[in-house]
């Protein structure tokens, strides 16, 4: 290019480094990229031409073998953000996942991951166990857990700070049904409207998530199942419909209008559980004057019913959907009415042989005999006999009946 003098000198072109780069475009601030055993790290430098000095700093320091081999620390809050995007189609419950990084990324703000001390979690979980609930506390910590354990596994920590931490016992013994006038009053409170929701509750016993997405597709009235195509524990089970959750099934009002069985005012969605429950169902149960009673009791009123009408555990497994028996106990329970009922069972009936009902054997024999002393008062003494010799033998340590009473035998 021919350059005229008292002309400017055309610009040249902004000649790019490699390793150095804007971010974000426009802003003037200036990053380095560099690498460390395969692995990439950033630094945040400011100016392009401090971010192309700290980038050649960089490159010499790799030459002579100065660079750190350890990797650089990161912030707490923004792993758990990469977390949550790299582990989203695995979580069943993702909802509950950004509830728990939410509060441990308020709990741990601006900390990086390597500060964070075994001290300070077990610190927070006994504050949080205070206003929380032992499950709740539970699942927090796991959630971390798991976020450490990815941290691990990526070299971003040496160790996990949730290692030796003690979980709360949960108390998982609750078991709570609806009796047959809290379920009259139930019903009346809550309205014919929303009943036959809870009335499937009742008679599926499943769980709340199960029975709000239930879809058509899922029912099968021919041979009367239910399909859950992913249960809790990410498998697939069938559930047996009786003849009243088929009827309240097929005058669903739903039916044919849309793909959910329980859908929202739009039709295309299925109806908010959450939104239920704070609508129609606890206000209701709130005006039935019914205590302590929740959701999932549902649930537990549909095995206690089974069992106390003669269903056997395994099957109740079964129908619940449980990976072990040990689940089912829990639910299994009978009314006091019913244990009263059983213990009862063991009262004569009238008319019949009170020592053959309670399994007890025929009173031993016994004597009668007189005081050694002065003849007049008589002692009862109870003899056994031995099967195989035929003899007795007196329960009495006084010598002065055995020679009397071998006496009498004799």
């Amino acid at each position: 290019m021919l350059w005229i003098p008292g002309l400017d000198m055309p610009r040249r072109p902004d000649v790019k480094h490699r390793g150095v780069f804007e971010r974000p475009k426009g802003s003037g601030i200036f990053w380095i990229r560099y690498y460390i055993q395969g692995r990439e790290f950033r630094e945040k430098v400011g100016k392009k031409s401090d971010a192309i000095a700290r980038y050649q700093q960089r490159k010499q320091q790799a030459r002579e073998g100065q660079l750190p081999q350890r990797i650089p620390d990161r912030l707490f809050a923004d792993f758990v953000v990469e977390f949550l995007e790299a582990q989203r189609a695995r979580m069943r419950s993702f909802a509950d996942y950004q509830r728990y990084a939410k509060r441990w990324a308020q709990r741990f703000k601006g900390r990086t991951l390597r500060s964070i001390l075994p001290l300070d979690v077990e610190t927070w979980a006994a504050r949080r166990a205070q206003v929380a609930a032992a499950a709740t506390v539970n699942r927090e910590l796991s959630f971390l857990r798991r976020v450490f354990n990815v941290a691990l596994a990526n070299d971003l920590v040496e160790r996990s700070p949730v290692k030796g931490i003690k979980f709360y016992r949960e108390n998982n013994a609750r078991v709570r049904w609806l009796a047959d006038d809290e379920e009259a009053r139930l019903r009346h409170e809550i309205g014919e409207d929303c009943w036959p929701l809870v009335s499937l509750a009742i008679q599926t016993g499943l769980r709340q998530s199960e029975q709000f997405r239930l879809r058509w597709t899922d029912v099968d009235f021919a041979n009367g199942i239910l399909t859950i195509p992913r249960t809790k524990h990410g498998e697939t089970r069938h559930v047996h419909l009786s003849e009243t959750a088929l009827t309240i099934l097929r005058s669903a009002q739903t039916r044919l209008k849309g793909p959910y069985v329980f859908a929202s005012r739009i039709g295309t969605t299925s109806l908010d559980p959450k939104n239920f429950l704070h609508r129609h169902f606890i206000p209701a149960v709130r005006r039935a004057r019914i205590e302590d009673f929740r959701w999932h009791d549902l649930r537990h009123t549909f095995a206690s019913r089974l069992v106390m009408r003669g269903a056997d555990l395994r099957t109740v497994q079964e129908l619940l959907g449980h990976k072990t028996i040990a689940m089912t106990l829990r639910y299994a329970h009978l009314s006091p009415a019913h244990l009263h009922a059983a213990v009862r069972l063991l009262d004569p009936v009238p008319g019949t042989d009170k020592q053959d009902r309670t399994g007890t054997k025929p009173a031993p024999e016994a004597i009668r005999l007189p005081d050694g002393k002065s003849g007049e008062n008589e002692q009862v003494v109870e003899l056994k006999r031995k099967e195989q010799s035929g003899r007795y033998w007196a329960r009495t340590s006084d010598p002065r009946l055995v020679r009397p009473m071998l006496s009498q035998l004799s």
